[in-house]
């Protein structure tokens, strides 16, 4: 079993990024029930909590999972979710984010992924885990938040694959596949397929 060091904890401006726990499945739940949240996803929307349980503890069953729940350091009220997004490694180096719909558009995804990429580099170098000289993100090519996004933390694109994601919502997707490399690597690589 994978979980996160509860030790690796990680604070920005705005957030916390600390490891998932069984306890977020209620707030996790919040996003999974959106439509919009998991429209771009290969999971269909569910309200069953003991799904999202099974989700959690899916991910810590696997080797290439390193997933970090996000929250706000000052809650706006005692009534918002706790934890506001999820950010981590889906399938290491893919890595990938999302977020409650009450939190899109406020610069939060920018901030965490800045934030987890040098955990990242740091976990995947080699030693206990495997070293991963790039990390990755697969996007829809609708998603420019998302794109926007990595181009700011500093993933550039690096391919584009042409219906290579069946999305159970949208049938068959492009993907725009982004990289960052490890911040010692800097090797001039040229996208493919564009």
């Amino acid at each position: 079993m994978v979980v996160v060091d509860p030790k690796i904890v990680v604070r920005s401006e705005r957030l916390l990024l600390r490891p998932l726990a069984i306890e977020d499945a209620e707030d996790i739940l919040l996003m999974r029930k959106h439509p919009e949240v998991m429209k771009h996803t290969s999971i269909l929307v569910s309200d069953d909590l003991e799904k999202t349980k099974a989700w959690i503890q899916g991910c810590f069953d696997s080797q290439i999972n390193w997933n970090f729940s996000i929250e706000l350091l000052h809650a706006p009220s005692e009534s918002s979710p706790r934890v506001i997004g999820l950010i981590g490694a889906v399938r290491a180096p893919e890595i990938g984010y999302m977020f409650n719909t009450s939190y899109w558009g406020q610069g939060y995804a920018t901030e965490a992924l800045r934030a987890f990429m040098p955990l990242f580099f740091q976990h995947f170098s080699g030693g206990e885990h495997e070293m991963f000289e790039y990390a990755e993100a697969h996007t829809d090519e609708e998603l420019v938040s998302s794109q926007n996004v990595l181009s700011k933390v500093g993933f550039k694109l690096h391919e584009t694959r042409e219906k290579d994601f069946e999305n159970p919502v949208l049938g068959w997707r492009d993907t725009l596949v982004y990289r960052m490399y490890r911040p010692e690597v800097q090797t001039e690589v040229t996208p493919k397929g564009t």
